[in-house]
């Protein structure tokens, strides 16, 4: 049996409040147009970079390289964030939502507030590292 199944008989109250959810899910959800807007941005600069060579010097082309895969790699994380953050929507209906997945215990709403898409306390995710 898991921590939290074990947690689940011996404590039935524990668990994030429906407007505390309610909160939390607004709160997702703009993050999630947010980040909806920045990925749209990122794939313009994110796109191949074509130079007229007889125009732009060689600095100028792999300046503008570095700035495509940079752009880039932003984009990846942002989508990596996203996919995050929709899985905590789908998941924010659970009883057990905001509960560490590690030690059992409640997630400190600030903590979800900050970064809801989270899975564990900050003590099991120092201990992780």
């Amino acid at each position: 049996m898991s921590l939290i199944s074990q947690q689940q008989k011996e404590y039935p109250e524990m668990a994030l409040s429906n407007s505390q959810k309610d909160m939390l899910n607004r709160a997702i959800l703009s993050k999630i147009d947010e980040l909806n807007s920045q990925i749209a941005l990122a794939k313009e600069s994110s796109q191949t970079v074509e130079l007229d060579q007889t125009l732009a010097g060689r600095v100028s082309r792999i300046d503008a390289i570095q700035q495509q895969k940079m752009a880039s790699a932003g984009l990846e994380r942002t989508q990596k964030q996203l996919a995050l953050l929709e899985r905590a929507l789908a998941r924010i209906d659970e009883e057990y939502f905001g509960v560490c997945e590690y030690c059992g215990e409640d997630i400190p709403l600030a903590r979800l507030k900050v970064k809801p898409e989270s899975l564990s306390c900050v003590s099991c995710l120092e201990e992780q590292e």
